[in-house]
């Protein structure tokens, strides 16, 4: 149909003549109403958007000398995180003559990875800077 056809038969209809495949030889074209197109694509476009979480890198802090009921609130807490499938960075400061033990540091960071193995794996390597400040860092990636 040629096109001045194809455009007074969608002017009679009270729509819009819209190219579908410029490429195609010849041209293809529909008659639609194009604004509620755009509406349509929108509105599922936000229902996408909602249905999708992005991750996000959590920080936590640890010292080395922790107690037992500061590391179980942080392991609680870590666990949630995860659960929720955020990555988090876990950063061991280390302190004055902490440094020697570093050891124990990386001990520490162990037991935390054996403890969140169930719904967490250990990405990498602890990256360790002792010099400046001085800590250690562990990524821990959900399952």
């Amino acid at each position: 149909m040629p096109t001045r056809e194809a455009y007074a038969l969608a002017q009679r209809q009270g729509l819009d003549l819209v190219l579908v495949a410029p490429t195609g030889d010849p041209p293809v074209c529909g008659i639609m109403d194009f604004g509620k197109w755009l509406y349509e694509q929108k509105v599922k476009q936000r229902e996408s958007k909602k249905k999708q979480h992005s991750a996000e890198v959590r920080d936590m802090r640890l010292k080395m000398k922790i107690s037992a009921h500061d590391y179980d609130t942080k392991l609680r807490k870590m666990r949630e995180f995860l659960e929720a499938k955020d990555r988090i960075r876990v950063t061991l400061w280390i302190r004055g003559r902490e440094v020697v033990h570093t050891d124990l540091a990386l001990e520490l960071l162990n037991r935390l990875g054996a403890d969140l193995a169930d719904v967490a794996r250990v990405d990498g390597k602890p990256r360790m800077q002792l010099e400046g400040r001085k800590n250690i860092q562990l990524m821990l990636v959900p399952k």
